[in-house]
């Protein structure tokens, strides 16, 4: 079967209130930007010489490899050599519209939020052609005319996410995924992730892990591909837009995601994303994208 393969999009939004899907095959693609998604982003790696950060972590990447990431991980992958294509099939899905599917006894967003969640799933071989399998199902859809496409890809996304979690949860895979991460880049990022609603400054973290702000910086941007200013404000603007897809007033929400004043946050919000607080709220409430 020939493959479908898709144009390389570099927007990071749905057009779809349920679920989007592309097939990747680069030849020439040098940067991708550290970014995060008002989405679940599920991928599955073909091919290529690629490692991935997620949160200060380094997962060199194998062919077969799942990453899973949610709403609030700030995320990247870099390319190392395009000697090999860089192959993957990803899948976005709306946060609201897989809670719909879940049930009271199946909470179908656990691969994607529980505490003990895997951001890299190394998978066998069984499992990895059986998620590679229902992805195409997925892909085939695009241009499927027949009746029944409306249930068709709620099956299949229930399917994909049931066998994965039951998967995860089984657990028989002691994956040995190759990841390098710093024990103290963690503390930094869960001690900013604790402190959104304050004024974080490179002083005070300087201050609190005993570090001149020099090697805290250098240590910092080597794990997370970013500075800690640029990790901050991303991370603050995160939490606002969970605040406002939440209902809470806009003119609050600047003050409980750690800004200083309104106008501050006003400018954040509107460079990192091109629209307003108020514009992302309306495009989120008409495209049924609230939690």
């Amino acid at each position: 079967m020939r493959k479908n393969i898709h144009k390389y999009l570099t927007r990071q939004y749905m057009l779809s209130s349920d679920y989007e899907v592309f097939h990747y095959l680069n030849t020439d693609l040098n940067i991708v930007n550290l970014h995060h998604h008002d989405f679940y982003e599920f991928y599955l790696f073909i091919s290529g010489d690629v490692k991935y950060l997620i949160e200060g972590k380094s997962y060199n990447l194998k062919l077969g490899d799942i990453i899973l990431i949610n709403t609030k991980e700030l995320h990247q992958a870099v390319i190392n050599s395009m000697k090999v294509p860089y192959e993957r099939i990803v899948l976005w899905i709306n946060k609201s519209f897989l809670k719909g599917l879940s049930t009271p006894t199946t909470d179908l967003t656990l691969c994607f939020e529980s505490i003990e969640k895997r951001s890299v799933i190394r998978a066998d071989i069984e499992t990895q052609q059986n998620i590679k399998t229902q992805l195409n199902k997925l892909l085939l859809l695009e241009n499927h005319k027949d009746f029944g496409k409306d249930l068709l890809y709620k099956a299949y996304i229930v399917e994909l996410i049931i066998n994965l979690s039951n998967f995860v949860l089984d657990d028989k895979s002691n994956s040995n995924i190759d990841v390098k991460k710093s024990n103290l880049i963690d503390r930094i990022v869960e001690y900013i992730n604790n402190h959104l609603d304050k004024d974080i400054t490179i002083d005070e973290l300087s201050k609190e892990f005993y570090l001149s702000k020099f090697h805290l910086a250098r240590e910092f941007k080597r794990h997370t591909g970013t500075t800690i200013h640029r990790y901050i404000v991303q991370k603050k603007l995160i939490e606002a837009k969970e605040l406002i897809l939440k209902d809470y007033p806009i003119n609050s929400v600047y003050k409980q995601s750690g800004f200083g004043d309104y106008s501050n946050f006003f400018r954040a919000f509107k460079n990192e994303y091109g629209v307003t607080p108020k514009q992302f709220y309306e495009l989120m409430v008409a495209s049924n994208f609230k939690n």
